[in-house]
């Protein structure tokens, strides 16, 4: 069959997204603190833009904010009354204010009677020591040279937050390849102890290389590591090599460190954490040590009669061993936990009860600066000259922008709004009585319910949260799949979730519910249908344990 060419027409509708569309989308999607930056680097570039009053005040007739010149998106319907009447309308509500006490006020109601304000909630937090500033501290007051120094920086910077390191001796060797140079350098000059070495320091990430020690040619040279190639036939980078010698150098500064505060600081697995807190007991030749040391499988299980038997001591040896053993700290970083002001979540949206006993929606719209064309930029471009005033093109042209920034906010702002409206209709008895009666929803229901795509209650529900009588949540929470009951009936999946965790926070320590007993409550008190594996599942998703973990011996 013999192949042509041909010219064909051919009429097709498709969706071209604009410069400014993209920028509307992307809108939706920020979180409150997200749009205030937004919001603040427009004002720096776009010099038409000015700041009014905040978004929650009326404005006046003359300001021009908002307008209607601007293109309404795609999947939007017609507009209804705006964002700002709405705000207006909900004012003249009887509300029952007590209920925002906890939340902290308004924000006038935190500024004294005159115009001097009080400082922010940031400024007025401490500043708490973080775990790397509490290290790099100690590793200051420690007698070492620039170079074991320079190496302590660079393990200290490479523990997480809960007090382990994140990266192996060669990662952290490979990832300076200066400092490998200079410790490369060190270790011919001097001599270093290399009896403790472990070859599970080099290395113990790598999945797709493995690390070998070859002998070197001459008697005299120390033994090297070398990276092999893969089976695969990808490309790989030139060996780097690596001497015990290094490994021991770096391995040394690092077991400087794990004698820092918190005890167990450094290490590289758990097992390491608790054997050098054990060390810094002066434990070293005790049971608990022995058993951490060579037995971790047993005692994640529990297993004390076989440890017993293993180690020919007695099961009241064990046992006080595992005593020690659990007033460990697992996790040496915990104490330093951070209480940056980013932790606090200002609500994008509130739910209130009136007096008259109604749930009424409103937006939050404190902080958020309301944006305004510049009156001035408006006359100057009323008086230019058409004809190639390449000024009055670039006014024109920010004004515009502008113009359509504002839109977009306000567009964000009614969505917010509608999207909360929708999810206290369907939401209403979880208001009024808790998460027992939080029902199945998906996003497909709110869509339906006010006309949008789902992609855009997706986007509007993502970093928002809304402040409500049942506490603060992420607009997500009230979207929950359902378990089939039977009958057309379904159960929300959070609240079974809930169920399961109020059962396991309750249960007797030493005899806690299976999977599958924690199934035949659910059926038994609460006439929920749950298989075993369902429960399996949302109780891995709630990081608990199964009961055998859960289970205490004493």
């Amino acid at each position: 069959m013999a192949m042509e060419m041909k010219l064909q027409m051919r009429l097709s509708q498709q969706l071209i997204m604009t410069p400014q569309l993209q920028q509307a989308i992307k809108l939706l999607q920020l979180s409150r603190t997200e749009l205030e930056e937004l919001i603040e680097q427009s004002l720096i570039e776009n010099p038409v833009l000015e700041e009014g009053i905040d978004m929650d005040t009326n404005p006046s007739p003359e300001d021009e904010t908002y307008s209607a010149d601007a293109p309404e998106l795609s999947e939007e319907p017609e507009p209804f009354e705006s964002a700002k009447e709405i705000q207006k309308e909900q004012s003249s509500e009887d509300v029952d204010w007590q209920q925002f006490v906890e939340f902290g006020g308004s924000q006038s109601d935190r500024r004294g009677s005159g115009s001097e304000e009080y400082p922010s909630l940031e400024a007025t937090l401490a500043q708490s020591q973080s775990l790397s500033d509490h290290l790099l501290w100690q590793l200051d007051m420690f007698d070492l040279d620039d170079l074991e120094h320079e190496v302590g920086v660079n393990l200290v910077g490479n523990i997480g937050d809960d007090g382990y390191l994140t990266v192996s001796i060669r990662e952290v060797l490979e990832s300076n390849l200066e400092l490998h140079r200079e410790i490369e350098a060190w270790t011919q000059a001097h001599s270093i102890d290399t009896s403790d070495f472990d070859s599970s320091d080099i290395d113990s990430k790598y999945q797709t290389t493995k690390v070998t020690i070859e002998a070197s040619t001459k008697a005299a040279d120390p033994p090297v590591f070398r990276e092999e190639e893969n089976d695969s036939n990808d490309s790989v980078d030139e060996p780097v090599e690596i001497s015990i010698e290094e490994v021991c150098f770096v391995n040394n500064v690092l077991k400087r460190i794990q004698q820092f505060d918190p005890p167990g600081v450094g290490a590289r697995s758990l097992r390491e954490c608790l054997l050098v807190q054990l060390e810094l007991l002066e434990m070293k030749h005790d049971l608990s040590y022995q058993i951490v040391k060579d037995d971790m499988s047993l005692l994640e299980c529990k297993d004390l009669k076989k440890i017993a038997r293993r180690h020919k001591e007695s099961l009241e040896l064990v046992i006080e061993a595992y005593k020690l053993i659990m007033s460990l700290e697992p996790k040496p970083g915990r104490a330093f936990g951070s209480t940056s002001a980013h932790n606090y979540i200002i609500p994008d949206v509130f739910i209130y009860r009136t007096n008259t006993g109604a749930f009424k929606v409103t937006l939050n719209g404190g902080g958020v600066p309301r944006l305004r064309i510049s009156g001035y930029y408006k006359n100057l471009v009323e008086h230019m000259e058409e004809d190639g005033n390449l000024t009055k093109e670039y006014i024109q042209e920010k004004i515009k922008a502008g113009q359509w920034l504002m839109k977009s906010i306000e567009q964000r702002q009614k969505t917010i709004y509608r999207v909360t409206q929708s999810i206290l209709k369907f939401q209403q008895d979880f208001f009024e009585k808790g998460i027992n009666f939080l029902k199945p929803l998906v996003l497909k229901d709110v869509a339906e319910d006010i006309s949008v795509h789902e992609s855009t209650v997706s986007r509007i529900t993502t970093n928002k949260y809304v402040h409500t009588p049942q506490g603060i949540f992420e607009l997500k929470y009230f979207f929950t799949s359902g378990i089939e009951q039977g009958g057309g009936e379904a159960v929300s999946s959070k609240r079974i979730k809930d169920m399961i965790e109020q059962l396991i926070q309750h249960e007797e320590p030493r005899s806690p519910y299976t999977d599958l007993q924690i199934a035949k409550i659910l059926y038994e008190k609460n006439q929920i249908r749950v298989a075993r594996r369902t429960v399996a599942k949302y109780r891995e998703a709630l990081n608990i344990l199964p009961s055998n973990k859960r289970k205490q011996l004493f």
